[in-house]
């Protein structure tokens, strides 16, 4: 398929989300990408929900624009095997999931190899040898201490964010090995490197806006830093739906003209209307949780979609807090083109979620490929390997 990257080879050695999504991407932008597997395949293909065909949604989500074959290491012929796709390739995604010591970027003769590892903790220090989790990189990472209400324990986020932060990173890094390497000498490329992303730190580094915020141990206010301690915000309930609204760029008059319509008069007598007018609008206020039940009584007299209107009217902005449901369906999700169907191999369609991105002179075709089936593509892979 065309695209950015049309023209280079990724072989990927790793299960789960972080090193499939990596690859994904990469093939979403036009690499030919070769998945090996060993034979009892990605623990992923196990996982719910299953489609009607008994595959994982989550699979083939993850797995998209790959060719796949089935190796064995503990067969030194498919070891063997390995060693020359990897030596013909771009691009290396390993994790320890996937990876045999006989694999290692110290033990392939690869030069121009971009071989990037991803793990839970890196490879070194204590937590280097613990498994590659994510409930463990959220909670060592204090990523969970964000979620959930106040005085009880911390709640897991719903996503992979460590494994999809590892995996935006690690497409980051590759494409800058890539650029370094092809930049010194695009004629014979010898300059392959060895590129290290964990989630671990991917997590650190994503909430490093907090960190530089934190001026003040025992307020924990600053940017973002009040999710700590506010409660958890479902938005700011209308007549049928909630929304999020900020009312930060309203000046003068527009603020008593937005309370007029809404019909929220009362709200000039109540003891705390000046700190509604200053810093109550909007979750991002400081005051915002314990002021939102004035909004939420001004709105429960509307719709959403009439609340919305009214406040963009009057300079502010809102959004509708969707549900995956309503998500689908809004406008929006069509205009970008976030949702596409993808074409199984039993001919059934499944909707998945595009690449992020569009390339003008470069575009990629949407004729995507499905995730392969265990071991689909050995025959035609290995005979390119040894033409």
């Amino acid at each position: 398929m065309a695209g950015p990257l049309d023209g280079y080879r990724v072989v990927e050695i790793a299960e789960g989300v972080a090193g499939p999504y990596t690859a994904m991407s990469l093939g979403d932008a036009g690499a030919d990408v070769i998945k090996i597997e060993q034979p009892a395949g990605d623990r992923a293909r196990g996982w719910s929900p299953q489609t009607d065909s008994g595959t994982s949604a989550l699979f083939q989500a993850l797995n998209r624009n790959k060719r796949g074959i089935s190796l064995d290491w503990s067969s030194e012929s498919d070891l063997e095997t390995a060693r020359q796709l990897l030596a013909d390739a771009d691009v290396a995604i390993v994790d320890k999931a996937g990876l045999s010591g006989e694999l290692s970027w110290e033990s392939l003769d690869a030069p121009g190899l971009v071989y990037c590892a991803i793990s839970g903790f890196g490879p070194h220090g204590p937590w280097s040898d613990n498994p590659m989790s994510e409930l463990a990189a959220q909670l060592a990472s204090e990523a969970t201490a964000s979620l959930g209400t106040i005085g009880e324990e911390p709640v897991r986020h719903g996503g992979d964010i460590g494994s999809m932060y590892a995996a935006n990173y690690a497409i980051q890094a590759i494409c800058a090995g890539l650029y370094a390497r092809d930049d010194s000498d695009p004629s014979a490329p010898t300059g392959g490197q060895r590129i290290e992303v964990s989630l671990f730190g991917s997590l650190l580094a994503m909430r490093s806006t907090l960190w530089v915020a934190l001026s003040n141990p025992d307020e924990w206010w600053g940017f973002h830093l009040d999710s700590y301690v506010k409660p958890p915000d479902h938005g700011y309930q209308c007549r049928d739906l909630p929304i999020y609204f900020s009312l930060a760029r309203i000046r003068g008059d527009a603020f008593d003209s937005l309370i007029d319509e809404l019909g929220m008069d009362w709200a000039r007598t109540h003891p705390d209307f000046d700190q509604l007018r200053t810093d109550g609008a909007g979750g991002a206020g400081r005051y915002a949780a314990e002021l939102k039940p004035l909004w939420e009584r001004g709105f429960s007299n509307f719709d959403a979609e009439r609340v919305i209107e009214i406040v963009e009217r009057h300079g502010g902005w809102a959004f509708p807090m969707h549900d995956y449901e309503r998500l689908s369906r809004d406008p929006q999700v069509a205009a970008v083109g976030a949702i596409i169907d993808v074409e199984q191999g039993d001919g059934s369609m499944l909707q998945q979620v595009a690449p992020p991105w569009d390339f003008e002179g470069t575009p990629v075709s949407m004729n995507m490929r499905a995730a392969p089936s265990l071991g689909e593509h050995q025959d035609e892979v290995l005979a390119e390997l040894h033409s």
